[in-house]
């Protein structure tokens, strides 16, 4: 079934509407939640964790990222279709063959789940990244990657898995993606615990998965990217 749905940043985070309210695109989240308990996906309502996921609440999801938040669309339903994000029209094509001009390559999934992560050029260096739509920042676990780029003002962040995080520099990277040139936000992975889920800080924890870097959707409007979760193929188009 093909479904297609109004896609927006709000807030440098990923939405669309669904019957329950605006739901949070999270590729990063390997399950679902709403504050109902239930969620329509395809036309389908499906039963998912109520009112928040791996120890947060909705109300602070929303003060978190600055509007409210009803949902998290997690890769649990991302996953049972294909997905293309077409942020010039701004919308998300469920359940479609793949346009022409797209070029399918594999890509790889996290440990233990159907979170994507690609293969990219990451400030010239090679890197194994963890494409994290519900994420604003990207986030580096070695400096190496962020040798030569000029440091700028840092941020503050929130994670369920890894609790509030004070960055205090960001660099903005080049990446290069399927053959696309684009850029990513980032900081350095904390060495601390930040009071999320996880006992380990973020660094220690995706070093551990072999992970050199988490990217956001902060450069997805610059093309359109394709997704087929069921072959683990992707690809990117202008």
């Amino acid at each position: 079934m093909v479904c297609t749905y109004k896609l927006y940043l709000l807030n440098r985070h990923l939405f669309l509407d669904l019957p329950e309210g605006r739901a949070l695109i999270d590729t990063g989240a390997p399950f679902s939640s709403s504050t109902t308990g239930r969620l329509t996906w395809q036309n389908q309502n499906h039963g998912v964790n109520q009112g928040g996921y791996m120890g947060f609440t909705f109300d602070k999801l929303s003060a978190e990222i600055g509007v409210q938040v009803d949902a998290l669309l997690g890769m649990d339903l991302l996953a049972q279709t294909t997905l293309l994000f077409d942020f010039a029209h701004r919308k998300l094509t469920a359940g479609d063959e793949m346009p022409a001009g797209f070029k399918a390559q594999a890509y790889e999934h996290a440990p233990m789940s159907d979170i994507p992560l690609f293969h990219v050029t990451l400030n010239g260096r090679p890197a194994r990244v963890l494409w994290d739509t519900g994420a604003q920042f990207g986030y580096v676990t070695d400096r190496k990657f962020v040798d030569g780029a000029k440091p700028q003002a840092g941020f503050h962040d929130f994670s369920p898995m890894f609790g509030d995080l004070h960055i205090p520099q960001s660099y903005v990277l080049p990446f290069t993606l399927a053959g696309h040139d684009l850029l990513e936000t980032v900081g350095e992975a904390p060495h601390s615990v930040g009071g999320g889920v996880s006992p380990v800080p973020m660094s220690t924890f995706l070093r551990a998965l072999d992970i050199d870097a988490i990217i956001g959707p902060s450069w997805m409007p610059r093309v359109k990217v394709w997704l087929n979760p069921q072959d683990q193929t992707f690809g990117l188009a202008v």
